[in-house]
């Protein structure tokens, strides 16, 4: 399918359409007489999946549903989790797999087959990832031994399973940066949670237990990727197709918050040239970079309007749990420092941070419906529609008429193409 083909889609509501099939697709479109770097995530194995029950996507804003045992499926390639106008994004490298660590066997990778599903997964996914209940786990094991990837399924595929969510330790610590931003503002009710005012996001779609290309001793079931592989998963999804560039584009984030020393490097090899101040260097101390303001530039409107991101660079959450324990206090304060200089605001009346410019019709737009927007009254687009004579606005069509989802696509399209044109590229290979 051409670009041209979805143009009047808005980029979000593409993107989902092309990301959910694109590992399938790689598999199944490309030359059949050598293996595609992407076959690397496929390669992996199968891991305990489920579907919802339903045939559509949930009426509630919850991934905590009804569902029925997918057997083991091979991974699905992952959008950004949350509200795509939340003011702060979290960037990793790639998804991680629960399944591959000790005592996580029994975590279920969810394999929709209707899109309506996949996008309500992705907007409303915010601490917790579904796991089977530990006594019906063990029930169902009948005393088999489990793996990580390529075990024993546990029942027929489309039997009910009883699940309950499973908080990522370090989605409770996206959390717990919320709860010190609010405390440290002084807001009065305010309800900061993740997936509404944090989201996260990845620069590779698709998932692994780690991000290496040489065997760890500690750890040698691991898979490891090639260098190979690496640079070619890095052109396709990010440089070639990319999936997170569009993303991080149609969001564009005030501040972005970036987890530990393998992401710190890809951050600054693959957006080199774009920090205007404190630019980061490849193995630069997190601590060093943590005191010093770093700023990414997005580029200028045609208004002039310049737009950027505050970077803030964290020990690992989960990795290094007691480094960023030592480093919580001083991110809380960088990002109250992005509220006192008025690039982050809190609505008191959703209780939630005002959201970041640009339009958005990801939950309800002419294409699906999951769900109502809670921030549609704060939704600035890029680009206003002409002036009608006498100096008003035209009023053309509503928000999501296809005058202005292609007003809007032009804007985005136009800062991320002289975003990459200034880099030569989307970026650079990142370990």
């Amino acid at each position: 399918m051409t670009q041209g083909a979805l143009r009047v889609l808005p980029t979000e509501v593409e993107l989902a359409v092309r990301v959910q099939p694109c590992l399938a697709e790689r598999r199944t479109y490309e030359r059949a007489d050598r293996a595609h770097p992407c076959e690397f995530f496929a390669d992996q194995g199968s891991f305990h999946s489920y579907d919802l029950r339903a045939d559509s996507a949930p009426p509630t804003p919850s991934t905590l549903q009804p569902v029925r045992y997918a057997g083991r499926r091979r991974i699905v390639p992952e959008l950004l989790s949350g509200c795509r106008k939340a003011p702060i994004m979290s960037v990793g490298i790639n998804p991680n797999l629960p399944a591959f660590w000790p005592g996580k066997h029994s975590s279920l990778q969810p394999v929709f087959d209707d899109l309506l599903q996949y996008v309500h997964h992705y907007r409303y996914r915010a601490i917790g990832k579904l796991e089977i209940e530990p006594g019906a786990y063990t029930t169902l094991l009948h005393g088999r031994t489990d793996q990580a990837a390529g075990g024993p399924e546990l029942a027929a595929t489309g039997t009910d399973l009883p699940v309950r969510l499973a908080n990522q330790a370090m989605y409770e610590a996206y959390q717990g940066l919320l709860d010190g931003l609010a405390a440290a503002a002084g807001w009065t009710g305010a309800k900061l949670s993740v997936g509404e005012d944090l989201s996260y996001g990845n620069m590779v779609a698709c998932g692994s237990p780690r991000w290496i290309t040489r065997p760890d001793p500690k750890q040698p079931g691991l898979p490891v990727m090639t260098t190979e592989q690496r640079d070619g998963i890095v052109d396709e999804c990010f440089s070639k197709r990319r999936y997170f560039l569009r993303q991080l584009f149609h969001s564009l984030p005030r501040v972005l918050l970036v987890f530990g020393g393998a992401t710190r490097d890809a951050v600054a090899t693959a957006m080199a040239g774009h920090f205007t101040a404190g630019a980061p260097k490849v193995g630069e101390d997190l601590d060093a970079l943590l005191a010093r303001r770093v700023v990414l530039r997005y580029g200028a409107l045609p208004d002039g309007k310049e737009l950027a991101a505050r970077v803030i660079f964290v020990p690992h959450a989960s990795g290094n749990p007691d480094g960023f324990a030592a480093a919580k206090a001083k991110v809380i304060a960088a990002l109250h420092d992005e509220v006192t200089a008025g690039a982050i605001g809190f609505d008191q009346k959703s209780g939630h941070l005002a959201r970041s410019v640009g339009a958005c019709t990801f939950c309800d737009n002419a294409m699906y419906r999951i769900g109502a927007c809670d921030y549609v009254d704060q939704l600035v687009p890029l680009a206003r529609p002409p002036q009608a004579p006498g100096g008003e606005e035209s009023s053309e069509e509503g928000g999501d008429g296809a005058a202005a989802i292609l007003r809007e696509r032009a804007a985005q399209d136009a800062l991320l193409d002289a975003w990459t044109a200034r880099s030569g590229g989307a970026g650079g290979a990142f370990g």
